[in-house]
């Protein structure tokens, strides 16, 4: 017997699967299923980058973002904003609005253009027409990121898993912004924060599994007064952030000197010619605190939804083979990988997306 760990949005993508087999019967057959099909897993053979310790700094704030979760931070111009993994594997979307004008905003297009499709340390992140200037700058960090890729939504789940009403990162996002009046309209394409991208054969841009370890963080310098909202990426049914939802950690924290030469030395690198004269746009819009907001974010709370399994020696034989050690040190989550890769991959047999 092995126990298959989920929460019941998970359980019900796996029922949608069965539903459209005519060769399982239950969840278990699926499970069975997956494990007949495993390969072996190979271990890389890499050794996993020396951990660094973020610098020292007077603290501001410390809050931990749970599972289908947003929040809205004021962050000062010259102050640090960290973003750490607790567990790890998790991916985290970021949207940065001006708190002096919410219609200036993070954008990613334009960020990808003058930074590169990875943006890191020692880059720039740049707010949308017609400011068009740097607003936050990277310190540094261990992340990966990703301005590929748009946000998960109702459509994504709908078209590609004839899934609804789950948790997403368009809804987890308008119900944090929501807390400053921002609308739904206003949310834009987020920065993605821990997700490790490659390109495929035919040179198209995929999602890889997520390598974030515990520890790793990245760290962003406010060049202007800002409204920071990073939220829990609501996709637990894909390798994005592993087949799982975790929390994570944002702190604040006053800046150093250092921070602020680094800033200076990253805005001036990436407008090398200079930047146009700033540009007054009539009619702001500053972003407030509403006093009165009690965040209620949708499809929550995550139940949970085990699976009890019976599995005889050789699929148990076969488990122990194919469980990706380079990723996992608990079994329970390398058997959800097993299982739900498998499930993704025969249902696009089924639906042509495969």
């Amino acid at each position: 017997m092995i126990v298959l760990r989920l929460n019941h949005q998970q359980r019900d993508f796996l029922q949608t699967v069965v539903d459209r087999d005519a060769h399982l019967g239950d969840i278990g057959d699926l499970v069975r299923a997956a494990l007949r099909d495993a390969p072996a897993h190979v271990p890389s053979g890499e050794t996993p980058p020396a951990r660094r310790e973020p610098p020292r700094r007077t603290p501001v704030r410390r809050h931990l973002l749970e599972p289908g979760t947003g929040k809205a931070f004021e962050v000062d111009a010259g102050q640090v904003i960290r973003i750490s993994q607790i567990a790890g594997h998790q991916c985290v979307d970021l949207n940065v609005f001006s708190r002096r004008d919410g219609r200036e905003r993070l954008h990613v297009g334009r960020t990808r253009g003058m930074q590169g499709q990875r943006p890191g340390p020692g880059d720039v992140l740049w707010s949308n027409a017609p400011w068009e200037r740097p607003i936050m700058a990277i310190a540094g960090g261990t992340a990966t990121t990703d301005t590929r890729f748009p946000f998960c939504s109702r459509l994504i789940y709908s078209a590609f898993f004839g899934l609804h009403n789950r948790t997403n990162c368009e809804e987890i996002q308008n119900e944090a912004q929501r807390e400053y009046g921002l609308s739904p309209w206003d949310i834009h394409e987020s920065l993605n924060l821990f997700m490790h991208t490659g390109t495929g054969p035919g040179g198209e841009a995929v999602i890889r599994r997520n390598r974030a370890r515990p520890g790793d963080h990245i760290e962003f310098v406010a060049l202007l007064d800002l409204l920071v909202v990073p939220n829990v990426c609501g996709d637990d049914v894909t390798n994005c952030s592993n087949f799982g939802m975790r929390q994570v950690a944002v702190t604040i924290e006053q800046g150093r000197p250092a921070d602020a030469e680094l800033a200076r030395t990253a805005r001036n690198r990436a407008a090398i010619l200079g930047l146009p004269p700033a540009r007054e746009v009539p009619g702001a819009r500053p972003l407030r605190r509403d006093p009165g907001f009690v965040p209620a974010f949708p499809h929550l709370p995550l139940r949970r939804a085990d699976v009890p399994v019976e599995v005889g020696e050789a699929l148990t034989h076969r488990f122990t083979r194919a469980r990706n050690l380079d990723l996992y040190a608990a079994d329970d989550d390398a058997l959800r990988d097993i299982t739900l890769s498998w499930a993704i991959e025969r249902l696009g047999a089924f639906t042509g997306n495969g």
